[in-house]
């Protein structure tokens, strides 16, 4: 079972390095191929549209799926169960409830009632089964084991540990083993984020050990029982997915969510990095794509242009006269536009009609004294 965990956390932690740009590429296609009227261009990669759609739909697909990882992730701890839901009760029970869910199932997973139909042995799932259940009772009516369990998970207590007897001990024996996966988490982190991950989101990376290293602490050191609150989000999650969630959530339970998560969200803001954060390969691969696009632009307009001036001159084609009065025609409209454009024609004209102006005024004012004699 904990191999089967392992190998989910790979093929997660895999997934994150191909399914998002897939999945990002895919849908952008259909956004176009939805969004594009027919005849109507595509932006193609390397222009500026294009760039803003895809890295609004990137962000959407790596929020999808950094929301699928939690579900992954809890439904993977509801299949691997808990000493509690073995025997039918909750954290809160009391433990003559749990006394008596054992007797139950005891008498109904005892080695001596259940056995095989040829020879008349024990069933060994039926041992295994009522082992385990033994060992879940014995656990849960242990403080201390109880404590052990809850905050660190089955394995503490299969194994047998003379020295590990109250709270205290288990407690220790906890921060003892915790102190170099962290010290290793931590020094690794810092390699990542010195050699391969982006400067951009650090200061959240580090957030997201320490929190983690904070939350197992805490655990560690205190007695924790859901919130009110927890008891509405959760029937409401179960309403919306059900078959899905786990019926509650153990200290050690929420660690391996919390460290899974912990990962995924240092891969969410890692792909989330703006280009800007990126390394300077990817920024000189993206202009260099650039580049080419607008080579590929100008050379279209340079014959479309080209197209347009041949269509212009074809009916004189064949026709040398035409041709050298068209040429002579449009040098002189060359030069006339040259020379109106310069500004000191422009100050010239703009006198000259001002002048006009003035006299076609003059005149007008003249023509209406001599009307009114």
């Amino acid at each position: 079972m904990a191999g089967d965990g392992a190998l989910a956390g790979i093929f997660t932690y895999v997934g994150w390095a191909f399914l998002p740009s897939l999945a990002t590429s895919l849908l952008q296609g259909l956004f176009y191929s939805l969004t594009t009227r027919a005849g109507s261009p595509r932006p193609q990669q390397g222009q500026p549209l294009y760039a803003y759609h895809r890295r609004r739909i990137h962000i959407f697909v790596l929020s999808l799926y950094l929301l699928y990882t939690l579900v992954q992730t809890l439904y993977d701890i509801r299949i691997a169960g808990d000493f509690y839901t073995a025997l039918g009760v909750n954290p809160t029970s009391p433990d003559r409830e749990i006394k008596a869910k054992f007797r139950r199932l005891a008498a109904r997973f005892h080695p001596d009632k259940v056995r095989t139909s040829n020879d008349g042995t024990p069933s060994t799932d039926a041992e295994a089964a009522f082992v385990h259940l033994k060992l879940a009772h014995d656990t849960l009516l242990d403080p201390a084991k109880r404590f052990a369990y809850d905050r660190f998970g089955p394995g503490i207590v299969r194994v047998q540990r003379p020295g590990l007897k109250t709270i205290r001990d288990y407690v220790y024996a906890g921060l003892r083993s915790l102190a170099p996966e962290y010290a290793k988490g931590a020094l690794m982190l810092v390699v990542l984020n010195y050699f391969w991950l982006p400067k951009w989101g650090q200061f959240w990376r580090y957030l997201a050990i320490s929190g983690l290293a904070f939350l197992e602490l805490y655990f560690l050191t205190h007695d924790w029982t859901a919130p009110e609150s927890a008891f509405y989000v959760t029937t409401l999650a179960h309403w919306v997915i059900p078959g899905v969630l786990p019926p509650h959530l153990l200290p050690f339970q929420i660690l391996a969510l919390a460290r899974r998560m912990s990962i995924s969200l240092n891969i969410f803001i890692s792909q989330l990095a703006p280009h800007a954060a990126r390394s300077s390969v990817e920024q000189d691969q993206q202009l260099q794509a650039q580049i080419l696009h607008l080579n590929q632009t100008a050379g279209r307009l340079d014959a479309e242009a080209s197209g347009v001036l041949g269509l212009g001159l074809a009916p004189f084609k064949g026709e040398k006269e035409h041709i050298e009065a068209l040429k002579k025609g449009m040098k002189e409209g060359m030069v006339t536009s040259a020379i109106r454009s310069t500004p000191e024609v422009r100050e010239a004209v703009a006198k000259v009609l001002a002048r006009r102006e003035k006299e076609i005024r003059g005149s007008a004012r003249v023509d209406g004294i001599d009307k009114v004699n």
